[in-house]
């Protein structure tokens, strides 16, 4: 049953994940407010849709998360979110939320809040100022993720399952997705509306009647330099792949990619290396509104072909729900244990798979498009109603009267800290003016 009583932050909107969540939320009765975090511009709610109405009297900016968190007012941060009675946190927000005695009840990563932030290294190259800093983040990060009542993170691959057990969760992780899009938005349902609203509509129509197949991949240029080895999204090896099934099929084809990641230049430069400049496309970046409408025309989209599997991500949420073939990296044998069915894709690891994979797609349209069909299927009923069933089950349980005592507690708890804080600031100040008094003062005869 609803708890209408509830009310509810959204902390966070990296990818403008938590903007997705606030509008479901809002849509099934529930009152779900949005704080932004010092976001970038393409993951601003603006970004994400053109009912512009529906950002006003949900969405509020909180920059003060983003400050030095040795120095925030905690007692501030407390007081902004002392109303709400479930917090759901990512990114940044869970270490200075937690820093301040704000109890998160969930919290949905987004990647590196969960396998960098949290795992403090000393940086030689920086002050030792910065290093307290970096300390203090993670500890309070790793602090907040493990004592949160339910943490949702997705089946990912060995290597990264090895990194979650360096967490001691307190609460349950659920192996599932976020609700990454806003179905009542973005749906293949509403393709021809996403394309007339769309920024590219002119430059994606015209594309559409020069070639008869259109690949898509939006995923952002790291190949060359990744910051990470969770970075590494295998843009070249797509490249190569997408040059022999130009040659090879001769098909009459082109790949639309983005001028986003650090990556750009290198990539440019191998499309022409590869005599193919006439047939990729490049894209400045973009809001996401507008990317679904770009993605309408496309035959098949393409995803991460790194050197990890990955089961489940926004770009490939993206393609699903405009119902189009999905290619990407999964190795299915990790997730043969999952609770519900795999959607179904084209795998490919490597060079020669994503060129047979795209060959497919080519030859055998209808077989692509059926795959697609299942696909959308399964992303609806496992990538949006599952987890929305978890998250709304997880606050109808939530009792208010239970958390008031409790926040009263912690008010308290941080004013008595402030004044032991400036206690002591007030006798190192006394300290140290008696000790220069006593070093200017006449010498006694």
């Amino acid at each position: 049953m609803k708890n209408k009583e509830i009310k509810i932050a959204c902390v966070g909107n990296m990818n403008n994940n938590f903007f997705s969540v606030v509008r479901h939320l809002r849509n099934l009765g529930y009152s779900a407010d949005l704080f932004l975090v010092n976001e970038v511009e393409h993951f601003k709610p603006q970004s994400d849709t053109f009912d512009l109405d529906s950002i006003n009297n949900i969405v509020y900016e909180v920059n003060i998360l983003n400050e030095d968190i040795l120095k925030i007012n905690k007692r501030k941060i407390f007081s902004i979110f002392e109303d709400y009675d479930y917090i759901i946190a990512c990114g940044f927000s869970t270490a200075y939320l937690t820093y301040s005695a704000v109890n998160i009840n969930m919290v949905i990563p987004y990647g590196s809040d969960f396998y960098e932030l949290p795992f403090f290294e000393r940086d030689n190259s920086r002050s030792d100022y910065v290093n307290l800093q970096k300390k203090q983040i993670a500890k309070y990060q790793r602090r907040g993720i493990e004592r949160a009542k339910d943490i949702i993170w997705d089946v990912t691959n060995d290597k990264f399952e090895k990194l979650i057990e360096r967490f001691q969760l307190k609460g349950k992780r659920h192996y599932c997705t976020l609700p990454f899009l806003y179905t009542p938005e973005f749906s293949w349902k509403n393709a021809e509306y996403l394309r007339q609203q769309c920024l590219y509509r002119d430059e994606m129509e015209k594309l559409r009647t020069n070639f008869s197949f259109i690949a898509f991949n939006h995923i952002r240029q790291s190949w060359k330099n990744p910051v990470d080895e969770w970075s590494q999204k295998g843009n070249d090896k797509i490249f190569r792949a997408f040059s022999n099934f130009v040659k090879k099929v001769n098909a009459n084809s082109c790949l639309i990619v983005f001028e986003y990641g650090s990556d750009v230049s290198d990539s440019k430069k191998l499309v022409q290396d590869l005599g193919i400049v006439n047939n990729v496309f490049w894209f400045p970046i973009t809001q996401r509104k507008n990317l679904m409408g770009m993605i309408t025309y496309a035959d098949v989209g393409i995803g991460e072909i790194g050197n990890y599997s990955w089961f489940s991500y926004g770009a490939i949420f993206e393609f699903l729900a405009m119902k189009k073939p999905v290619i990407h990296y999964r190795n299915d044998k990790l997730y043969q244990n999952r609770e519900s069915d795999l959607y179904p894709m084209y795998d490919a690891a490597n060079e020669e798979q994503i060129y047979e994979a795209l060959n497919q797609c080519f030859l055998n349209p209808s077989e692509a498009d059926r795959k697609a069909g299942l696909a959308y299927e399964w992303y609806i009923k496992t990538a949006i109603d599952k987890p929305l069933k978890i998250i709304t089950s997880a606050i109808d349980s939530t009792k208010p009267d239970s958390l008031k005592i409790k926040k009263r507690v912690k008010k308290f708890i941080l004013f008595f800290q402030d004044i032991i804080f400036y206690q002591k600031l007030l006798n190192k100040v006394n300290f140290r003016r008696e000790l220069f008094l006593n070093r200017n003062s006449p010498k006694a005869n």
